[in-house]
């Protein structure tokens, strides 16, 4: 027996069609090569560029069903009264939430995010700091723009401010928190938010390379200056780590091919972020920004699951021989038994080194390093 539809059971089954079947498209130039340069996080100005872009598809999985959910909602495909309906289902509009990181999707989930509401304002742009989220490993600033004024409104977000300025209790970031006599720095880096008028910063101590941890509860006061606006926009935002009974690991474990040495010293879970510190050593008479290769790290659990990649800053002291990084990744769903850490490089393109090799599939080509894969048994 046929059953008959109604106009918004139509428009539901309609919805769950899209989201099964459409692809996402992600920017894996702006992940690998934040890896890369100058062996640090990229500025947010950078991370902000659209050149040279190498594309790949991927399928929903929560964060990206969320994503797709609002994707539908905002280009039309359904009624204005149902689009209206389901904004109305909590945390749809959390920034964090649509932003397609698993880790804040399940900080804003959980409960681990604060909602400060603080703005300030000038000349008729609003800049406003709705959630704010610090498990110990990286800051994850929401910040939103309200403005009528088409100056603000023709760039985005990220491209508005001329510059980000941390303080920490009064003092800046980078002269509090940086080893001292390095030229190492805190470089912040934005992530798309829920729209145009939203983006989200974030960055991460050194205390793996020398430098201060941050406290677990501290006054954080962000200087923005904007284009063409005499004053800068200052918001002073109360940050405390959300998350307790993080895991730390120093597994202190060696591998070594040909001329390198490599040491994976920690290991940091949390429920919103992975986290990895390695050291890689070359001999006395090599130095690491000329005859090392560009190595990046994957993340595996004990079935086989990968975790998305997120960030890393790395350090060489004095342009050495020694690097020590610090890479980021999203959370693990439920707590593995092992991780396994795969190292690779990309392979450049032999005319033109500033362009990834790709594959058949139009994915950048890698060369993996099993001399230097390592699995680490997790016991809580």
């Amino acid at each position: 027996m046929s059953t008959h539809l109604n106009p918004e059971d139509k428009e539901i089954e309609h919805l769950q069609k899209l989201i099964r079947n459409t692809p996402f498209q992600v920017d894996l130039i702006d992940r690998t090569m934040e890896r890369y340069s100058n062996k640090k996080t990229r500025r947010y100005k950078q991370s902000s560029s659209r050149s040279k872009r190498v594309r790949n598809t991927f399928f929903g999985t929560s964060a990206a069903l969320v994503v797709a959910f609002a994707l539908v909602v905002s280009t039309g495909f359904i009624s204005p009264t149902m689009a209206a309906s389901l904004k109305q289902i909590p945390g749809i509009d959390s920034i964090f939430q649509l932003a397609g990181d698993l880790g804040l999707q399940t900080a804003d989930e959980k409960g681990l995010v604060s909602k400060p509401n603080l703005s300030d304002t000038h000349d008729g742009l609003t800049l406003s700091v709705p959630e704010v989220m610090f498990d110990g490993t990286r800051v994850s600033i929401a910040l939103e723009r309200q403005t009528t004024d088409k100056r603000f409104l023709n760039t985005e977000l990220p491209l508005l401010l001329d510059d980000l300025i941390f303080f920490i209790n009064g003092k800046e970031i980078n002269s509090s928190y940086v080893p001292a006599n390095t030229t190492n720095s805190i470089d912040p880096y934005m992530i798309p938010g829920k729209n145009k008028n939203s983006t989200i910063i974030q960055f991460s101590d050194l205390r793996n390379q020398g430098g201060k941890s941050f406290p677990d509860k501290f006054d954080l006061t962000i200087s923005m200056p904007v284009s063409g606006i005499k004053q800068p926009f200052k918001i002073e935002i109360p940050v405390e780590k959300n998350t307790k009974n993080n895991l730390t690991f120093t597994p202190s474990l060696k591998r070594k091919y040909q001329n390198i040495d490599y040491t994976l010293e920690k290991i940091e879970l949390t429920p919103i972020t992975t986290s990895i510190t390695t050291r890689i050593k070359l001999p006395d008479n090599l130095k690491i920004s000329s005859s090392l290769p560009f190595l990046s790290y994957e993340i595996y659990d004990d079935k086989g699951k990968q975790l998305n990649f997120i960030s890393n800053n790395g350090w060489s002291a004095t342009d050495g021989n020694v690097l020590i990084n610090d890479s980021r990744f999203e959370p693990f769903t439920s707590p593995p038994k092992a991780i396994t850490i795969k190292v690779y490089k990309n392979i450049f393109n032999k005319d033109d080194k500033s362009k990834f090799e790709l594959d058949k599939d139009g994915n950048p080509k890698i060369e993996y390093f099993p001399d230097l894969e390592i699995t680490y048994p997790i016991n809580p």
